[in-house]
């Protein structure tokens, strides 16, 4: 189950209009799916603003019960539902007629049901059971063309929701799977045996440098700045400036050991990943390359903790739709996790600026701790 959301408020006036939106906002072109996009009401008639858009697979209805105690839980009262898929018969039959269920005893509050071969532009929708073309939808304002029935998709790449991908100049995923493969192991340029001997060299450093920062050495016992939290700052600085400055690709990165080992030895710890989170945060575009390279170099922990810092530079960069399977994939890699379970459930409600405020103010903490400025007050100073 796939869960993404959306904070544009400008009126949506038809069922194609709504379903042209879903690919930018799951990330991905969904087929053989259920879609329930959710809305909130604003306290003006007729007016609703979209919510949690959830997303399940055709053949997984029988995790129908967890949708309705997610959307009871948000207490979202008014639900659309899209059927995306090119199969005929019984099979479809079948969903309708289990959705239609759900609507009607009112496990999930569905107030009109649409299905839909495949979301391109101009495909025939079909109204499966709902208001009519007339109705209000039980709350939401009939659209001046009636269109509330059959309809068709309206133009994706001009959707509401595609700007923040369009933005980093990026498009949905074809599928699901392809959107989970941009998080996977693999690095052509690291071999994994060499991959896993950096990793090693990696945490050593990491867990020397939390030793020293811990400790209170003496004035002749001070570590050099290279091989401080306050250094490991520096350093994450430059190499933000730098791939910032000199438009750093993501296939760059995975081919500079240097910056890869540097970076895995700031995700090897708790402390010196929280540490750089105020710094990622600033810098979400390069930041996010950065934490992805990382991500498909490494594994274990060092991995767990780019994919989570790639997912708040993305909730940063206004991609959630990126953020809930980088989390997903930290989760598979390290199961319990502590850092992704947190980001993830808290992603789950759709809480992303208080997400990202309490992370940061957390990293500030942490850099006071050890006397290392905000990135926003030396910016300022500078």
């Amino acid at each position: 189950m796939l869960r993404g959301m959306t904070t544009s408020t400008t009126p949506l006036h038809r069922p194609g209009q709504l379903i042209a939106n879903l690919p930018g906002i799951l990330g991905f072109y969904p087929d053989d799916s259920v879609i329930f996009a959710a809305f909130r009401a604003t306290g003006h008639r007729n007016r609703h603003q979209l919510g949690p858009v959830m997303r399940i697979d055709f053949d997984d209805l029988h995790v129908l019960p967890e949708v309705a105690a997610s959307l009871d839980r948000d207490n979202h009262g008014l639900v659309f539902c899209f059927v995306v898929t090119e199969r005929q018969g019984e099979d479809v039959e079948a969903v309708i007629d289990e959705l239609f269920a759900v609507a009607e005893v009112g496990l999930i509050p569905i107030r009109a049901c649409w299905a839909t071969r495949r979301i391109l532009t101009g495909e025939k929708i079909r109204l499966l059971f709902g208001p009519d073309s007339t109705s209000s939808t039980n709350g939401i304002a009939p659209s001046p063309s009636g269109q509330w029935a059959d309809d068709v998709v309206a133009p994706v790449s001009q959707a509401q929701s595609m700007g923040p991908l369009l933005a980093q100049g990026e498009l949905p995923d074809l599928n699901r799977d392809e959107s989970f493969e941009n998080f996977a192991r693999w690095n052509p340029a690291v071999s994994g045996g060499h991959a896993d001997e950096l990793s090693e060299f990696a945490q050593r450093q990491a867990r020397e440098i939390e030793r020293s920062a811990r400790s209170k050495p003496s004035v002749v016992e001070q570590p050099p700045e290279w091989a401080s939290v306050l250094g490991i700052v520096a350093d994450l600085r430059l190499m933000l400036e730098e791939i910032n400055d000199e438009e750093l690709t993501v296939a760059d990165l995975m081919a500079n050991q240097e910056i890869l080992t540097t970076t895995a030895t700031i995700m090897a710890g708790v402390l010196l990943r929280d540490a750089v989170i105020e710094d990622l945060i600033e810098q979400p575009r390069p930041a996010a390359r950065l934490m992805l390279a990382t991500a498909r170099t490494f594994g274990g922990e060092i991995r767990a903790n780019a994919l989570c810092c790639y997912s708040l530079a993305a909730l940063e960069n206004n991609l959630s739709m990126r953020a809930m399977p980088a989390l997903m994939a930290a989760q598979q890699e390290c199961p319990g996790h502590s850092f992704s379970v947190l980001l993830l459930e808290t992603c789950r409600v759709g809480a992303f600026p208080q997400l990202l405020t309490a992370v940061q103010r957390g990293s500030q903490l942490v850099r006071q701790t050890h006397g290392i400025g905000n990135a926003n007050d030396d910016a300022a100073a500078a």
